[in-house]
């Protein structure tokens, strides 16, 4: 009895440690896609983060809680750009943002760089 109880408590371990990993897999997969298409994206143009957005809310939901809460301020920018278009006025307001985008970004690419090994482009 012991020892079936033994095996069972090591294969619910194994299967949540396998879990944990293919999670952590697939965001890691769907984080280089999303450094492929951040390539041209430039930081001081907030209409350019319309390109990276659904990419970005997909990683926003699947993301580790090490960088989630940097994915939903990127997400957030992002969607804030989208819905100015090219109202110089509130594209201005939004430029105010861009350095707390660029700290959330310089997390979410640490994070990508010691946890996925990708390299996710920089916003310069």
């Amino acid at each position: 009895m012991k020892r079936t109880l033994a095996l069972a408590a090591t294969v619910i371990a194994g299967t949540a440690t396998l879990t944990a990993c293919t999670e952590e897999q697939a965001y890691c997969v769907d984080l280089a896609g999303y450094a492929a298409n951040a390539v041209n994206v430039d930081p001081q143009k907030p209409a350019d983060y319309v390109k990276i957005l659904e990419d970005a809310k997909k990683l926003r939901e699947s993301a580790p809680a090490d960088v989630k809460d940097d994915w939903g301020v990127v997400v957030g920018f992002a969607e804030k750009a989208q819905k100015a278009g090219s109202d110089r006025v509130e594209l201005a307001r939004l430029s105010k943002e861009t350095g707390t985008v660029m700290t959330a970004y310089k997390a979410i690419s640490t994070h990508a760089k010691d946890s996925c090994k990708v390299d996710v482009p920089a916003l310069n």
